[in-house]
């Protein structure tokens, strides 16, 4: 069985295909982690965006976790399960 990974665990039900209101460069940054992530390939940018900010407030606590934009780490998509399956990540 494969985990389906749900955009709604970052927006809300009918905004799972919204793009998002984020600058050129954010956007091209989104392309990316899409790429890297086909996993997500289902998302729009606007929970795709939400769930690296997330991730990058909550695992690293900072605003966007720019030195991960060029190569996949399974990592985001083991904070995405978490949140999906356990809610509100709890570090520490």
């Amino acid at each position: 069985m494969t985990f389906s990974f749900q955009a709604t665990t970052f927006v809300r039900s009918g905004h799972e295909q919204d793009q998002g209101n984020w600058s050129f460069k954010t956007t091209a940054e989104l392309a990316s982690i899409k790429a890297l992530y086909p996993e997500l390939s289902h998302w729009g940018g606007a929970a795709l965006g939400h769930a690296w900010f997330d991730f990058s407030q909550d695992v690293f606590e900072v605003n966007w976790v720019d030195w991960m934009l060029d190569k996949r780490d399974d990592v985001f998509l083991d904070y995405c399960c978490w949140r999906q399956t356990r809610g509100v990540w709890k570090n520490g």
